[in-house]
């Protein structure tokens, strides 16, 4: 499969999901045990939520790489940022509504969506981009929530300062009903796509992941 000529892609989908996806137990028993452990802990919305989130991991990494990456190269330290052994640089995030990924070729990055409730006035959207931004730096850095007091933000929200690192923060509108930003050291390219989690594009991208036989022609 070819890879994408982008720095970057930004994958989302909406969570109002059928009760059962083709390949969401098959990916959710190829998980590194540990982690299969941690989502079991999680309630449900949560924890399929997550899974939906790493199968747009997969996805993605096979879009703009044109490899295709098995669940078993997803690594998630203790404390630290998740990663795909060998593969592209990526950062999730999910409402109760939607999920989003950012991959990237070229550079550490981070996203952050935030869900809108109409009516929303200046005051409240205002504090919803003020937290994108930050969280999306912190992802980027690889820093957890407990340094959020570290992040400084440009009046503009167009950049963050945290300790030593800066990052370039960019908006993410296309997500419905969200507010988004990406963060990265020097900004990104990236194209943004919607995602159907019932339907074949996303089945076939993981049966390659998962060595099933396709279930699409």
């Amino acid at each position: 499969m070819a890879g994408t000529m982008t720095e970057a892609i930004v994958l989302h989908a909406a969570l109002d999901l059928p009760l059962s996806l083709p390949w969401e137990e098959s990916l959710l028993q190829a998980l590194p045990y540990a982690r299969r452990l941690e989502l079991a802990r999680r309630h449900g919305e949560a924890r399929r939520a997550s899974l939906v989130a790493l199968g747009l991991v997969l996805m993605a990494a096979e879009r703009i790489s044109g490899r295709c990456y098995p669940p078993s190269a997803l690594r998630f330290p203790t404390g630290g940022k998740p990663t795909l052994r060998d593969g592209p640089c990526f950062s999730v995030s999910h409402t109760d509504s939607s999920v989003a990924c950012l991959t990237s070729l070229v550079s550490a990055c981070g996203l952050d969506i935030e869900e809108v409730n109409a009516p929303a006035d200046s005051a409240t959207l205002l504090k919803l981009e003020r937290w994108t931004a930050t969280e999306a730096a912190l992802k980027a850095a690889g820093q957890s929530l407990r340094a959020a007091h570290d992040v400084v933000l440009g009046d503009a929200l167009d950049v963050a300062f945290l300790r030593n690192d800066r990052f370039v923060l960019q908006a993410l509108e296309a997500v419905p009903g969200c507010i988004g930003r990406v963060a990265s050291p020097a900004g990104l390219t990236f194209v943004v796509e919607a995602v159907d989690l019932a339907g074949p594009g996303i089945s076939a991208a993981l049966e390659r992941s998962l060595g099933l036989p396709p279930q699409f022609e």
